[in-house]
């Protein structure tokens, strides 16, 4: 994102790149999703939360939370 700075604002130049910081942590379409060590939880229709995990063959499986 690159944002035209507002003349009309004060410190204008801080905030775009407050702004501009902050936008490279969102997620974007068409870019990998990596999670090291915060966890990936989902939630079953029944409201069980299951927390995802790998082992390190790459086995993929979810224990409850």
């Amino acid at each position: 994102m690159n944002l035209p700075i507002p003349f009309s604002l004060k410190n204008a130049p801080v905030w775009k790149r407050i702004l501009e910081q902050e936008d490279t942590n969102n997620l974007k379409r068409g870019r990998d999703i990596e999670v090291g060590g915060a966890r990936v939880i989902l939630t079953a229709p029944n409201g069980t939360r299951y927390a995802l995990q790998v082992s390190n063959t790459g086995t993929v499986s979810a224990v409850a939370v």
